[in-house]
């Protein structure tokens, strides 16, 4: 053949979904708190790509309200569990 077809490669199954939340504080001893999303894509060639971005952005803000509560709470567990 004289000439090559392009092969049109799509998504075909997403991978993973991984949920990154951080409770911490600045420098300064403020509170810092963040929510990120990565999502891993199979591809129809057997390729795999990740697409990462803020949660909060796709979040209504009931749901980060909901994220900011179980955030305090895992902090006030990691207190509990792990300082003397």
């Amino acid at each position: 053949m004289a000439f090559d077809l392009e092969q049109t490669i799509t998504a075909t199954e997403i991978r993973s979904v991984v949920a990154i939340l951080k409770d911490s504080f600045d420098e300064g001893g403020a509170p810092v708190q963040s929510a990120h999303y990565q999502v891993e894509i199979g591809r129809s060639d057997g390729s795999r790509v990740s697409r990462r971005g803020n949660l909060v952005g796709h979040i209504t803000t009931a749901q980060r309200q909901a994220l900011l509560d179980f955030m305090a709470a895992l902090r006030t567990q990691a207190e509990e569990e792990f300082l003397p």
